[in-house]
């Protein structure tokens, strides 16, 4: 008689094998030149004001056409990986963010910038869903927390690549230097990801096509019998996957999740768009800008790390909540160091390490709410409406600092939301359990 095993059974019960650690590279690299390419904005902004005779302050739409693109493509590249495959989804997300970074070398004028940016970020939105989904739905659940962790952690690689890179680059080819190498490292990439990257097992079961799951199964583990067969108690998906974000049982928390993920990318991409110019405005020379930016995001890469294994270990019911907290009094004492070079610089180090690390706990947290059907659709749209709100990180922070409040004002401003998000994210029903 035929085997029946469920995905999840046979993942969970046997160590991470070689298909396993392909999808978390291949996942983590195109993570990691996201990182890269979303920040490049914030790494070319001083350079490309003074290049083109404009305000700092004015940065801010460029900053916000980014995100703004970002919010557009998880809400649309989401769903389309519930419908059509992780996969696919993905591979066009890498194309368009690549090639539109490419494009931004060429950039004439400040609307063509503009529109470029807003083209850009329609595929970094869409590729951080999709890794999410395929990387939960790969990983064994004792390591889900981390594994997704890891993945995140190319977004501040990618702006320490590309921070120190651009501080290499600026002074030598001038800002359309970043752009070029930021475009064609994710182009070379997905030749590899068609090749080397599969379908998400469960998501293969969820249409029916049991057979091609069968096959990555066996790649996982050699020992299953020709004749295996998946099944998932799961019901079918629907063709318009965001329906299922308001199932019964899951609407109050995806609204809960929703609030949560706006308020903490309000003030990640605040942190992320303004730390250089911030830096330069506290009166540092713009060499340190770039230093900050390292020290942001050097933060952020070991954060997710430490602070997955806390919400793994112990639940994200108070876990992640407390992170959050923590960024906010991280913030608000970033505002307030006058001017010490080396205070700041540790300051920023903090800010990056909890708000990072709250918001790869908040993904993971997403990715653990839904079920396969809607898991890409629900953290698609819980960025997407994250990036919502971080449109208004970099806005707010150019009428700010036009309005020369001081540095304190900005980051209270900001801890404020923080502590907002941790309150939504403390009232979530379907809360992570510990391991």
């Amino acid at each position: 008689m035929a085997q029946t095993v469920t995905v999840s059974e046979l993942i969970d019960g046997r160590p991470l094998s070689g298909v396993q650690w392909w999808v978390l590279g291949l996942c983590t690299l195109v993570v990691l030149l996201d990182g890269f390419d979303v920040q490049a904005a914030a790494f070319t902004g001083p350079a490309l004001a003074g290049a083109w005779q404009l305000e700092r302050s004015t940065m801010g739409p460029i900053f916000a056409a980014g995100l703004a693109g970002m919010a557009v493509g998880a809400l649309l590249l989401g769903p389309l990986g519930d419908r059509y495959g992780r996969r696919p989804a993905l591979l066009l997300s890498v194309l368009a963010f690549g090639g539109c970074t490419l494009l931004t070398a060429w950039a004439q004028n400040f609307e063509q910038l503009l529109a470029l940016r807003f083209l850009t970020g329609l595929g970094l939105g869409g590729a951080l869903p999709n890794t999410t989904a395929l990387i939960s739905e790969y990983a064994p659940r004792r390591h889900r927390n981390l594994c997704v962790a890891v993945t995140f952690l190319g977004i501040p690689l990618g702006g320490i690549v590309g921070g120190l890179l651009a501080s290499w680059l600026l002074p030598r080819y001038g800002w359309p230097s970043v752009y070029i190498v930021g475009g064609l490292a994710p182009l070379a990439l997905v030749p590899l990801l068609w090749r080397m990257l599969p379908e998400s097992i469960s998501f293969l079961v969820t249409k029916g096509q049991t057979t091609q799951a069968g096959a990555i199964l066996r790649r996982i583990d050699p020992t299953a019998t020709a004749s295996l067969k998946v099944a998932e108690a799961e019901p079918k998906a629907s063709n318009f996957p965001v329906r299922a974000l308001f199932d019964p049982g899951y609407g109050s928390d995806t609204l809960k999740l929703w609030a949560a993920f706006f308020a903490n990318l309000i003030a990640v991409y605040f942190l992320i768009s303004w730390i250089p110019t911030l830096v330069v405005e506290a009166g540092f020379d713009l060499r340190f800008a770039t230093w900050a930016t390292v020290a942001l995001n050097l933060g952020g890469a070991i954060g997710p790390l430490l602070l997955a294994r806390i919400t793994a270990r112990y639940g994200t019911r108070l876990a992640l909540p407390g992170i959050l907290l923590l960024a906010a009094l991280s913030v608000v004492i970033t505002g307030r160091v006058g001017h010490s070079l080396p205070l700041l610089l540790a300051l920023v180090f903090c800010c990056g390490f909890f708000a990072f690390g709250a918001q790869i706990s908040l993904n993971t947290l997403a990715a653990h709410i839904y079920p396969t059907r809607a898991r890409s659709t629900g953290v698609g749209w819980a960025l997407g409406i994250g990036r919502i709100g971080s449109i208004l990180g970099p806005l707010v922070g150019g009428v700010l600092l036009q309005m020369k409040l001081g540095l304190p004002t900005y980051f209270l401003a900001f801890s404020t939301l923080l502590i907002a998000a941790a309150v939504a994210a403390f009232s979530v029903r379907r809360q992570q359990p510990a391991v």
